[in-house]
């Protein structure tokens, strides 16, 4: 570790309009904390503005730090901390680096001997897994399944073979507008007696969370709209 540099805080937050009760000790986190690394500041600021006084906020330096970002950006945007100021990376929802960027960031920062702190916080992902009845022990997320064919089809037939193979439940995630053509999709090409697990608006007060086999599926299907929502399936 660098004795001299200061500490990257991972910091959650909310995941979906409903309500989020952020634990006071990490309110004081970002009390405490001056520089912010975020993927969209206007977002990060209306959120920490829910609990900090205005005066706090204006205290504050942020960084932006998304899927765009190149390797360039990263000495950079690390830079404050290497100089022993406490940083923050948040994410616009859940959990940074989990189905988010950030992992070459906290990558560098470990190379930089900056000490990473995780804090604990939602996440659509793992609390989608939590409820479908699935297999928690043995599980992998896909994040996004291909979007063109025939490579979508393959890999869906690959994925739900190595889950009946291995007793290994598979997640997904889509966006929102991509919802229901995903559920749908999934619906029309798994076996009848495949299971999944479709859980949308994780937290929110649309949240919804129901485990079927494809056949059942097949006869009780879903419309979601635009709404975010989680995918798991076991072979």
């Amino acid at each position: 570790m660098n004795p001299m540099a200061g500490v990257l805080h991972l910091i959650p937050t909310p995941i979906s309009s409903g309500p989020f009760p952020l634990p006071e000790y990490l309110k004081e986190v970002f009390r405490s904390v001056p520089y912010i690394i975020s993927e969209r500041e206007r977002t990060t600021i209306r959120f920490l503005a829910s609990f900090l006084t205005p005066e706090e906020l204006s205290r504050k330096h942020f960084a932006r730090f998304d899927e765009h970002s190149t390797e360039e950006d990263l000495d950079p945007l690390l830079h404050p901390i290497v100089q022993g100021m406490e940083g923050a990376l948040v994410s616009e929802a859940g959990l940074p680096c989990v189905a988010d960027p950030g992992a070459s960031l906290v990558a560098l920062a470990h190379r930089r001997g900056i000490s990473v702190v995780p804090h604990p916080g939602p996440s659509a992902i793992v609390q989608a897994l939590m409820a479908s009845g699935l297999n928690g022990q043995r599980f992998m997320f896909e994040g996004y399944l291909p979007i063109k064919e025939p490579d979508r089809l393959k890999r869906l037939r690959y994925l739900e073979g190595l889950s009946r193979r291995e007793a290994l439940s598979v997640g997904w995630i889509e966006t929102p507008y991509r919802t229901d053509q995903l559920a749908a999709y999934l619906v029309s090409h798994l076996e009848e007696t495949t299971r999944l697990c479709i859980a949308r608006d994780i937290m929110g007060t649309d949240e919804r969370i129901e485990m079927k086999t494809i056949g059942e599926w097949r006869k009780h299907p879903l419309r979601f709209g635009k709404i975010p929502a989680i995918f798991w399936m076991q072979g």
